[in-house]
C-alpha cells in the first residue's frame, strides 16, 4: 500500500480541485490526475465525480477517503509511540485553538514548553469550533483547545475552566452608580459594540445575549482576536462581551456580570481518544492546565481586593 497515494485523494476531496491539492502537494496537477487514475483503475471503482464543479466524491470515494484517514492515523500512532523511545530531538505537535483565547491561554504555557524543549517545533492552528472539531476528526490536530467535546465516546475532553461571560467598557460607558456590578445589557442597547467575527463563538453569544435583551447591538468593529478586541474596548471605541478569565489580561477595564441567564460554556483540551499522546504532547497539556490555575487563582485574588470592606 503507497501511503502516498492515501494522502493525495484525501488532499482532493478537501481541496475539491486537482489544480489546488497538486499546488498544496508540491507536483504537477497532470501527475496528480494520474496517479488518482491508476488507483482508480487499479481498485475497479471510482473516487471522484469528475462531472460537478467543484469535485465531489463518489460513495467509493467517500468510503475510501474514510478508510485512509483511519490507516494513516493508525501509522501516525505507531510513529507518536516510537518516539517516546527515540532519541531524535525534534518535536513536532499541531494544537488548535478558539482564536478568543490563544494568547492569553498559549503563552507562557509554550515558553516553559521550549525551555524544557529547545528543538521542539508547535504550529498552531486558530479557528471557530466547528472548524477545529472538524480537523480533529480528520486527524489533523493533536488537540485543541475549546468547547468540551459532546461525542465523549470517540473524544477525550479535559476541562480546563467554566467560561461565564461579562461585559467590558471604559468609563465612558460607566452606569450613573459606579459601585454597580451587575448591569443590565439592554442600558447599553445605545452602545457601539465590538465584536469577533462571524462564526466565532463570541459573535454568537453576543448577538443572542442582545436579542434576548431587546435590541440588535450595534456592531461598529469586528475582529479574529480577542485581546484585540480588547484593547479596541480600552481606547473607548466601544463595548464588548467577553470571557471572564481574560478580565485580568488588560487593565484599565471596566467589568460587570450581566443581569442575564449568561451561558456557561466548559472550555476544555479536546482530543481523539485513539489518538496517542507522546510525552511531550502530555508536557504541553500539564503546563496549560498549570497555566489556567494560576490564572484563575490571579482572577480570584483580583475579585477579593476590588471588593469593600
Amino acid at each position: 500500500m503507497n501511503y502516498n497515494i492515501l494522502r493525495y485523494v484525501i488532499m482532493v476531496a478537501e481541496e475539491r480541485s486537482f489544480t489546488k491539492a497538486a499546488k498544496k502537494l508540491y507536483i504537477s496537477q497532470p501527475s496528480l490526475s494520474q496517479i488518482i487514475k491508476n488507483e482508480e483503475e487499479k481498485l475497479g471503482i471510482t473516487l471522484f465525480d469528475r462531472s460537478s464543479y467543484p469535485l465531489t466524491l463518489t460513495d467509493a470515494g467517500k468510503e475510501y477517503v474514510h478508510w485512509a484517514r483511519q490507516i494513516l492515523a493508525v501509522c501516525e500512532n505507531m510513529e507518536r509511540r516510537l518516539d517516546d523511545f527515540s532519541k531524535r530531538e525534534r518535536i513536532f505537535l499541531k494544537i488548535g485553538i478558539l482564536p478568543e483565547f490563544s494568547s492569553f491561554i498559549l503563552s507562557h504555557p509554550l515558553k516553559l514548553f521550549r525551555e524544557r524543549n529547545p528543538n521542539s517545533f508547535v504550529k498552531i492552528v486558530e479557528r471557530s469550533s466547528n472548524e477545529l472539531e472538524k480537523s480533529l476528526e480528520n486527524y489533523n490536530l493533536d488537540f485543541i483547545i475549546g468547547l468540551t467535546h459532546k461525542d465523549k465516546y470517540k473524544y477525550i475532553s479535559e476541562p480546563l475552566y467554566d467560561e461565564k461571560i461579562v461585559l467590558a467598557a471604559t468609563s465612558e460607558f460607566f452606569p450613573i452608580d459606579k459601585s454597580i456590578k451587575e448591569v443590565n445589557l439592554s442600558d447599553f442597547s445605545d452602545a457601539p459594540f465590538i465584536t469577533m467575527k462571524e462564526g466565532q463563538f463570541l459573535y454568537n453569544i453576543t448577538h443572542e445575549l442582545c436579542k434576548e435583551s431587546g435590541f440588535v447591538p450595534k456592531i461598529v468593529v469586528d475582529c479574529y482576536n480577542l485581546e484585540t478586541a480588547m484593547h479596541l474596548v480600552k481606547a473607548g471605541v466601544g463595548v464588548a462581551l467577553i470571557p471572564d478569565l481574560m478580565t485580568y489580561v488588560v487593565g484599565g477595564l471596566n467589568y460587570y456580570n450581566i443581569n442575564l441567564s449568561t451561558p456557561e460554556s466548559q472550555i476544555s483540551i479536546v482530543y481523539d481518544r485513539s489518538h496517542y499522546l507522546t510525552h511531550q504532547t502530555r508536557e504541553l497539556i500539564e503546563h496549560i492546565k498549570n497555566n489556567i490555575v494560576n490564572n484563575l487563582n490571579i482572577m480570584k485574588n483580583k475579585t477579593k481586593t476590588q471588593q469593600p470592606n
